[in-house]
C-alpha cells in the first residue's frame, strides 16, 4: 500500500524557488505544447510535409494506371481525404475501415471530409477500440479489393495506429471471439504492444503481409504508414498487413506461456499455432513509406517550447515499461536534476543517480553528457524533457482509467511523498486523444494534485484509486479536472508524449 506521509528528499528550499511561472500557467503551457504536438502529426500536416520530396509524388502521378486505396486506422480518414485530392480522378475505388463515430466527430472539418462524390466506401468498425463482427465484414472487403487487382492497378494501403482492430480476419477454425478472447488476457497480463501484434499476425489471414499477397496481381502495393509503435517496425504497425513477417507460430507460443496463457488456449488456436504451414514469401512489387511517427511530435513541443525560453530537451522515443516504474523513475529523474543544480550533488553522483533512471525509461545514456552541459549553461531557465513511447499498466481493478493517466497520478503520489517542489509537474497523455477506455488523452501529475485531492471529503485515499486502476475518477474529482487533459479524438496516433517540467 502506497503511504501518504510525507518523507525529506533532502531537496533545500534556499536557493530554489519556482521560477517565471504560476501553477495555472504551468498547467496551460504543458496542455498547449502537447496540443500543439497534437496539430503536427496530424495526416493533413504528415502527408503535406511527406510529399515535399518529389520522387514520392510522382509515384502517386501514373497516368496510365488505375489507383485504388485500402485503409484502416484511427488515423485513416485524414489521410483518405489528402490521398482522394492528391489522386483525383485517378482514384478509381477505395474502401477504408474507421473508427465507429469518426465521421460524426469529425464533421464539418475540412481534413477530414471525403468530396460529395467520393469513390471511397466508409465503413465504421471496431466499437470501444475492440475488433467485432463489422469489422471481420471491412476485412473481408479489404481483401477482396486487393484480390481484384491486374497489372493496370495501383493499390495504395493507408495504415495507422488502431488498424489492427479495424483489420480482423481470423484463420480458420479461429473465430473473432477466441482471438479477441487471446489478445484481452494478454493486454491484461501487461503484453507490449509489440507481443500483442505478432500474436495477432499468427492468427490473422490478412496480416504479417498477407494483405499484399492478396494483391499479386497488382501493378504495385503503395503503403503510407503512420507509427504508433517504438522504433517504428513497419512490420508490426497494425500487424504490418503489407510486410513480410518474420515472426512464426514459435514466436506466438513464447509469447502466450511468458503470460502463462497457453493452457487457457482454445482448441482451434492452438491447431493454428501448431500446424506447420508452407512458407509464403510476397511476389508483389511494393513501396513501403513512413510518413508520421512520435518524433515529429517531439520535435514540435521542443521547437514550441525553446520559443518560449523554456530548456526543452528530447530524451527519447522509446519510453516503455510498467507504469509503477516509471512513475518513480521519472520522479527520481526530476529530484536529482533539482539536487544538481542545487550544487547539492556532484557531477558523478548525479550520473551515478540518473544511470538507472535511464535505462528504465530507455533514454539514451549518451545524452547524460549533452544534459550536463545544458544544465550548466543554463541555471536560471525552466527545464522541459520530452519523450515518447508507449508503457503499460497491469490491470487488476474494476476502476475507469488508462496508462497515462495512472502514470501521472503515481508520479503526483511519489512528489507528495518526498516533498518536491510543487511546480515540477508531469504531463503524460496519448496523442489519439483517447486513454483507455474513457474521454481524456491523459493527466498532469505533480505534488498539488495530491494536495487537492486531500482537501475533497470523498470517502476514499489515493492508494484506493491506484489499486483499483480507476486514475480516470480520481482525476475527474481534483479540481474539476483540471489536471485532466483532454482533447476528444484527434484522428491521429503517433503513441504517447511525456512532458516533465522542471522550474
Amino acid at each position: 500500500m502506497l503511504s501518504l506521509l510525507r518523507t525529506s528528499s533532502n531537496i533545500k528550499s534556499v536557493g530554489y524557488q519556482l521560477r517565471h511561472v504560476t501553477m495555472d500557467s504551468s498547467i496551460s503551457k504543458l496542455k498547449h505544447l502537447f496540443a500543439g504536438a497534437v496539430d503536427a502529426v496530424k495526416p493533413g500536416a504528415m502527408f503535406e510535409r511527406y510529399l515535399r520530396d518529389e520522387s514520392v509524388l510522382r509515384q502517386l502521378q501514373i497516368a496510365d494506371k488505375n489507383y485504388h486505396l485500402v485503409g484502416f486506422g484511427k488515423a485513416v480518414l485524414g489521410m483518405a481525404v489528402q490521398m482522394e485530392r492528391i489522386l483525383g480522378d485517378r482514384l478509381t475505388s477505395g474502401c477504408i475501415s474507421i473508427p465507429v463515430g469518426t465521421l460524426e466527430r469529425f464533421r464539418g472539418e475540412h481534413d477530414f471530409q471525403l468530396s460529395k462524390a467520393s469513390k471511397i466506401e466508409v465503413l465504421e468498425c471496431a466499437a470501444n477500440n475492440l475488433p467485432d463482427e463489422a469489422a471481420v465484414g471491412a476485412a473481408r472487403k479489404i481483401q477482396s479489393v486487393a484480390s481484384s487487382m491486374t497489372a493496370n492497378d495501383i493499390l495504395c494501403v493507408l495504415v495507422s495506429g488502431g488498424g489492427s482492430a479495424l483489420l480482423p480476419l481470423p484463420k480458420p477454425p479461429i473465430n473473432l471471439s477466441e482471438k479477441l478472447t487471446i489478445i484481452k488476457q494478454l493486454a491484461s497480463a501487461g503484453a507490449s504492444i509489440d507481443e500483442l501484434n505478432v500474436v495477432r499476425i499468427q492468427l490473422s489471414d490478412v496480416k504479417g503481409g498477407k494483405l499484399a499477397c492478396s494483391a499479386s496481381n497488382s501493378n504495385k502495393v503503395l503503403s503510407f504508414i503512420i507509427s504508433d509503435i517504438i522504433g517504428d517496425p513497419i512490420d508490426l504497425i497494425a500487424s504490418g498487413p503489407t510486410v513480410q513477417s518474420k515472426f512464426s507460430n514459435k514466436d506466438a507460443l513464447n509469447i502466450l506461456k511468458k503470460y502463462n496463457l497457453v493452457d487457457k488456449l482454445p482448441k482451434s488456436v492452438e491447431e493454428v499455432l501448431t500446424r506447420r504451414e508452407p512458407y509464403q514469401g510476397l511476389d508483389v512489387q511494393g513501396e513501403i513509406h513512413l510518413i508520421g511517427s512520435n518524433k515529429l511530435a517531439i520535435e514540435s513541443i521542443t521547437s514550441k517550447a525553446t520559443e518560449s525560453d523554456l530548456l526543452a530537451i528530447p530524451m527519447s522515443t522509446c519510453v516503455q515499461g510498467n507504469v509503477a516504474e516509471l512513475s518513480q523513475a521519472y520522479f527520481e529523474f526530476a529530484s536529482a536534476i533539482i539536487k544538481f543544480r542545487q550544487q547539492t550533488l556532484t557531477e558523478s553522483e548525479f550520473i551515478e543517480q540518473i544511470s538507472n533512471n535511464f535505462k528504465t525509461l530507455h533514454f539514451d545514456h549518451s545524452k547524460i553528457p549533452s544534459l550536463i552541459d545544458a544544465l550548466a549553461k543554463n541555471p536560471e531557465r525552466d527545464i522541459l524533457l520530452v519523450s515518447g513511447g508507449e508503457p503499460t499498466v497491469i490491470v487488476k481493478g474494476t476502476g475507469l482509467g488508462g496508462r497515462n493517466q495512472e502514470l501521472a497520478l503515481r508520479f503526483s503520489v511519489e512528489c507528495f511523498q518526498q516533498e518536491l517542489p510543487k511546480g515540477v509537474l508531469l504531463l503524460s497523455a496519448g496523442t489519439d486523444g483517447i486513454d483507455g477506455p474513457t474521454d481524456a488523452a491523459g493527466a498532469i501529475g505533480g505534488a498539488e494534485v495530491v494536495e487537492r485531492f486531500q482537501t475533497l471529503d470523498c470517502g476514499q485515499s489515493v492508494e484506493e484509486f491506484i489499486d483499483n486502476n480507476d486514475s480516470y475518477s480520481f482525476y475527474k474529482k481534483v479540481d474539476k479536472g483540471r489536471f485532466h487533459v483532454v482533447t476528444g479524438h484527434t484522428g491521429t496516433n503517433v503513441m504517447d508524449i511525456q512532458m516533465l517540467l522542471i522550474p
